[in-house]
């Protein structure tokens, strides 16, 4: 049972898992709606109904229990004090379970739960201080499930974030070293680059690093690093390192974080897998500088001194809770992770002890005790309702009797974009069917039909609870507050909003696979912005000019004829067709997306072509015509790629793709989420009326849930990162009241 009685304005969160974990995760707690029990119980561990367990170090309350059997645990040195705190009181607690817990690095942890026999046995869940690597497994469109491509390629892994680290560059307390750098206030990234590189002095530089500013005393010598080359102040001593070894994720890391992967590697200095040796080689040389995970820093915080390190906004920062957390200590605070095999077996044992070490006070508690940070309110809400419910519903008890916490008896209206009702629709069958007293409608029409309804404009329909745009609202539609409110300023202008982006698309240049168009565009190597915009806009070559496009690039075969435009213009091995167009109509988010992303709101608007607001009639006509071009959502261009290729697209306005220095990106889930995609890509919104928030809330809350961002990546388009998630979350639960 979850009952994370913090100071944190999630109480609604917390009301639904009290009312529901119980009977999700079929252990015995009792009705009580706190769940850490504080009787002075002398049995330190009591293995009756409760599965209370209190002793001198930590009451660990209410613990729900898996089933009896096993769970074997490995990787990352970071995540092992973590891991074995939480498995040591877990098993107290339940007698059935045994729980095996090793280190080897997240190497070993991506490896074994993959089942890679290369890296030891396999496990059910594999530790990591970093994130996957490419070689390891392939990300899915929801940003947590991980694909093995080592050992069992079949087995799938999901990511969860347990805590925060902060690495933590450390000498030994009121040694030379710590007065030379907090004589000079700290060290810079690129001071800490020169401390720990291999690189010479020129390697750097041409690097991009300003050596004279991080060694402003430098000697010359690049077989040496003193501490008196960063400051005259400080001792003409050499700098000694100590350091994690190269399969520590924690080596990864500051690899990849201060020297930026060079491949000249680490200066040679004591490196262990073991942390304690680091800092017995720490504390007995007063000239020597590490780094290690937070937790270790804290450990031995009475013998060494953590520096503060120079982060983006150009302050120096030490590592604490807050600045870990909250991000401020940057480039070296990171998240850590326990990856849990996707099985059904495994994640009926896994879940429960994850539920109590993420979820519950005492669990949390633990992370603090070894020295790392508790993720926050909402950090921690995406864990459970993002990803670990997510997975309840894969085990055999399934979660429906989690998410049914959400339902009502309710009707609930939407409409608005096209772009977004294959989401809105989808949500809508899967969340009736969960609750069988709700009713949805769900309706297109237009994003501006989705500003007009939601706002009771009578000329746009009859009014519905939320209205569904692929656009931001327009200054004559209504007024823009502060967390994503707005105020309508035509229909019923008491009306406010809450603005909810719920996925991200890719708007997907198409034409029909293998026919003229697409293999004349392969032959180009793609199109540029300004080549779209030649192609989908009226203006003249005089106008176009004037804006900015430099027409012999973007058209080097120009027939000089503007009566017509054909592909044979943009290459000479391009048919003299004429380029026909398909598009969606005026109304539409995404015609005002691309009109505004790649015309520029050009005064002349569109060339004519086939329009609609069905965006299957779109379709139809590019397979039915393969000179033709149009363009559409994400999803509708995933829903038909057996028969139609999407464009690969340069960001480069003014140029074709014959002159430009822009690389030609083609829509992906990586792409559009990643923001490579550009200019193409954009969220897409669902727009509440706050009157309504008692209908709705318990729809969007599950929508916003791991089930329903499954839905987003079946229906073409890319579920949210995860501060953009969490930030929705927030708006979801205040219902509209700040």
């Amino acid at each position: 049972m979850f009952t994370r009685q913090k100071t944190h304005a999630l109480t609604l969160i917390a009301l639904m898992m009290l009312a529901a974990l119980a009977g999700c995760l079929g252990g015995d707690d009792t009705t009580d709606t706190d769940p850490v029990d504080t009787t002075d119980v002398t049995d330190p561990v009591d293995n009756g109904t409760d599965n209370t367990t209190v002793d001198d170090r930590i009451d660990v309350g209410t613990i729900t229990c898996g089933p009896d059997g096993s769970i074997s645990i490995a990787g990352s040195s970071t995540v092992y004090p973590l891991a074995t705190a939480w498995a040591e009181y877990y098993q107290e607690a339940c007698d059935g379970v045994t729980i095996t817990v090793e280190g080897g690095g997240s190497g070993a942890g991506a490896g074994r739960v993959c089942a890679n026999s290369a890296k030891g046995t396999a496990v059910d869940i594999g530790d990591m201080s970093r994130d996957w690597k490419s070689t390891e497994a392939s990300r899915g469109d929801d940003g947590y499930t991980m694909s093995c491509l080592s050992g069992d390629t079949t087995l799938e892994a999901r990511q969860i974030v347990v805590a925060y680290d902060g690495l933590s560059v450390v000498v030994k307390k009121g040694g030379a070293a710590q007065t030379c750098v907090e004589g000079m206030g700290g060290l810079t990234v690129d001071q800490l680059r020169w401390i720990f590189s291999a690189e010479t002095a020129a390697e750097m530089t041409a690097a991009g690093v300003d050596v004279s500013a991080a060694v402003p005393n430098s000697d010359g010598d690049d077989t040496t690093h003193l501490w008196s080359e960063l400051s005259s102040d400080c001792p003409a001593a050499a700098i000694n390192l100590a350091y994690p070894d190269a399969d520590s994720g924690t080596y990864e890391y500051f690899f990849e974080a201060a020297l930026h992967e060079a491949e000249q590697g680490f200066r040679a200095g004591e490196q262990s897998a073991d942390d304690n040796v680091i800092v017995s080689a720490l504390t007995g040389d007063e000239t020597a500088i590490g780094y290690f995970g937070y937790a270790y820093f804290q450990e031995n915080q009475a013998t060494l001194t953590a520096l503060a390190i120079q982060n983006d906004a150009g302050q120096m920062v030490a590592p604490d809770a807050d600045t870990v957390r909250d991000g401020s200590y940057n480039p070296l605070a990171r998240p850590i992770f326990m990856n849990l095999l996707v099985d059904a077996d495994s994640l009926a044992s896994t879940l429960p002890f994850l539920n109590y070490g993420l979820f519950t006070d005492a669990g949390q508690a633990q992370v603090g005790e070894v020295g790392y940070v508790s993720l926050n309110s909402l950090q921690e809400a995406q864990m459970y309702w993002g990803r670990y419910a997510h997975l309840l519903g894969m085990t055999a008890g399934g979660n429906d009797a989690l998410m049914q916490d959400f339902c009502s008896d309710v009707s609930i209206t939407l409409a608005g974009s096209s772009t977004v009702f294959p989401v809105a629709n989808a949500w809508a069958e899967d969340f009736q069917e969960l609750c069988d007293g709700v009713t949805i409608t769900v309706e297109g029409g237009g994003s501006g039909a989705g500003a007009g309804r939601v706002c009771a404009n009578s000329a746009k329909g009859t009014p519905v609870m939320i209205g569904d745009m692929s656009r931001g609202w327009k200054d004559t539609e209504a007024t823009m507050g502060a967390n994503g409110q707005y105020s309508c300023l035509v229909g019923d202008t008491s009306i406010t909003v809450t603005q909810l982006v719920v996925a991200f698309d890719g708007l997907s240049v198409v034409v029909k696979q293998g026919g003229a168009a697409d293999q004349c565009i392969n032959g180009i190597g793609g199109l540029t912005a300004a080549q779209l915009r030649w192609i989908f806009s009226a203006e003249t070559d005089a106008e176009m000019t004037d804006a900015g496009l430099d027409l012999s690039s973007v058209t080097p075969n120009s027939d000089g004829d503007e009566t017509t435009k054909l592909w044979s213009e943009l290459s000479a091995d391009c048919p003299s067709a004429a380029i026909n167009l398909a598009y969606p109509d005026a109304d539409s988010g995404t015609y005002e997306y691309f009109f505004e992303a790649v015309l520029h709101e050009a005064a002349a608007g569109f060339r004519s072509g086939e329009q609609s607001a069905d965006d299957n009639v779109l379709v139809n006509a590019l397979v039915g015509d393969e000179t033709a071009i149009g363009y559409f959502g994400y999803a509708y261009y995933q829903e038909n790629q057996a028969t139609l290729t999407a464009v690969a697209v340069a960001d480069d306005h003014a140029l074709g793709m014959g002159d430009t220095t822009a690389t030609a990106v083609v829509p992906t889930a990586g792409t559009v989420a990643g923001g490579t995609y550009t200019p193409l890509a954009r969220p897409i919104f669902m727009n509440v009326n706050n009157a309504e928030w008692d209908a709705v809330s318990g729809f969007l809350l599950w929508a916003f849930s791991g089930d329903g961002s499954a839905i987003i990546s079946e229906v073409g388009y890319v579920p949210l990162d995860d501060a953009t998630w969490q930030e929705m979350h927030k708006r979801i639960v205040a219902e509209g009241v700040y």
